[in-house]
């Protein structure tokens, strides 16, 4: 069952967003003014440290069946790419302030998404 996956955001996630929602061209006073190459690749560096500033984080593993591997995987990236906030999650019942599942309308069934995943404590004898 495969329920842990790591969330945050790489600069490589980073690059791919901007360049996805990066114009090629520019309206000043109500014209259409195409970028070069060189402008467009200067406006998706801006758009790059814009969202590694920002909070959005995104699931940047595959899932994972215990949370060790998932730890492993965040102990490799952070080593090898530039990253922020990284942490486990794993599928959970959502639940809202007061400890309540939240309730899908429709089915009356509880709805199940990603939450974070904390360690529990473990005693030695």
């Amino acid at each position: 069952m495969t329920t842990f996956a790591v969330f945050g955001m790489s600069e490589n996630w980073a690059r791919e967003e901007a360049k996805e929602h990066t114009p090629t061209f520019k309206n000043e006073n109500g014209k259409r003014i195409d970028l070069t190459v060189s402008q467009w690749e200067a406006e998706v560096e801006v758009q790059v440290a814009k969202i590694m500033a920002g909070k959005k984080c995104v699931r940047l593993s595959p899932m994972f069946d215990a949370p060790q591997y998932a730890q492993q995987f965040m102990d490799m990236a952070r080593k090898s790419i530039v990253c922020r906030d990284l942490k486990i999650r794993t599928k959970a019942v959502l639940v809202d302030a007061k400890k309540k599942p939240i309730l899908n309308t429709k089915t009356g069934a509880p709805k199940v998404g990603f939450a974070d995943w904390v360690p529990e404590a473990t005693y030695a004898a």
